[in-house]
């Protein structure tokens, strides 16, 4: 029977960098992804400071930087400069590469495309028709982990998002659109990238169902004139229902895990980290994965913003604008990115 001391389920940014570190310690790893493609995923492309200098990304990487936001609230809006750049848009796919040409010089990292995981054992796991042994299992393998499924954890928080793609050109800048009618307590959002532009919206799903929150973002574009008619839209979804990573062999990481924030959506650096995090545990079971509480204590912090927003009802707009005057001051703006990202 085919064995691997560490098998890592899904290629995206947790996987990767998990296959990443474990493959300097000279571990026997085998990484599966279900795409015939590493890299590409649907998702926004935000990243925020502390992603950027986490990865050490060269340059030619990063699509979009800047030092400065358009943060609306209704009808009004703040242009929030900042003096260093703090937000920032990358290609997925590009990322993914960048990644993976990593795990080249690692022998000992073997990586699979084209492998659907149909079961998962204690200690094995069937992929296509092979059984495949391990003595560690991490699942970084998205909002819908097969290997969150099989510890029996429901996913009970996770928040629907929808974005179109559009050709660049007019929009230029990183928007943020907050309006309490038709997205709750979340927002809609314009992240430019090199080739295009993603325009979306995501909700809190126990405030907004998907098909209300595909409604009034339909009423948004219109308001803001925004033509889509010939455009990509893509839908996706982000999993923060956190309800814990270490269970004895197997771990979950980044959205597998639900460490995506639920204020933000971020869930590019939670990925990045809980996978490095974990691969230390496995090489050393005495690690104390500091990061990753320090992740979890951001965390609760989103969790306390979004609860307060969500209990706040009809006065949430009026939270909205507080806060968009606020971040005009330096020392509350410094204060809330430092939280925020």
């Amino acid at each position: 029977m085919e064995f691997h001391q560490v098998v890592i389920i899904g290629a995206g940014p947790a996987g990767l960098k998990c296959a990443e570190v474990l493959g300097a310690s000279g571990f026997d790893v085998l990484l599966l992804e279900k795409n015939e493609v590493i890299g590409p995923k649907i998702c926004a492309g935000g990243l925020t400071k502390k992603a950027v200098q986490y990865l050490n990304l060269p340059d030619d990487l990063i699509d979009f930087q800047s030092d400065e936001i358009k943060l609306h609230v209704n009808n009004k809006y703040s242009l929030i400069k900042h003096g260093s750049a703090f937000v920032y848009t990358i290609n997925r796919g590009k990322l993914g590469h960048w990644q993976l040409e990593k795990l080249r010089k690692f022998p000992n990292v073997k990586i699979e495309t084209n492998s659907f995981v149909s079961a998962i054992g204690k200690n094995y796991l069937i992929a296509g028709n092979r059984k495949i042994k391990y003595d560690f299992l991490v699942g970084a393998d998205g909002s819908l982990s097969v290997v969150r499924q099989y510890l029996g954890i429901a996913s009970k928080r996770i928040g629907p998002a929808v974005q179109y793609l559009i050709p660049p050109g007019k929009y230029q800048d990183f928007e943020l659109f907050f309006n309490s009618k038709l997205f709750s307590a979340w927002y809609a959002w314009i992240f430019p990238h090199d080739n295009f532009v993603s325009i979306g919206c995501g909700c809190e799903p126990n405030l907004l169902s998907s098909k209300n929150l595909m409604k009034n973002f339909n009423v948004w574009l219109a308001k803001n004139k925004i033509d889509v008619s010939q455009t990509k839209f893509e839908a996706f979804s982000i999993n923060y229902d956190y309800q814990g990573y270490d269970f004895g062999n197997i771990f979950l990481a980044g959205d597998a895990g639900g460490f995506a924030s639920e204020f933000t959506g971020e869930g590019i650096y939670q990925a990045l980290v809980t996978g490095e995090e974990i691969a230390r545990k496995i090489i050393n079971p005495d690690y104390k994965p500091a990061q990753i509480e320090e992740l979890l204590r951001i965390k609760k912090i989103h969790h306390s913003i979004l609860s307060l927003l969500v209990k706040a009802g009809s006065f949430r707009t009026i939270i909205f604008h507080i806060g968009r005057l606020l971040f005009k001051t330096a020392y509350f703006r410094k204060k809330a990115i430092a939280i925020l990202g």
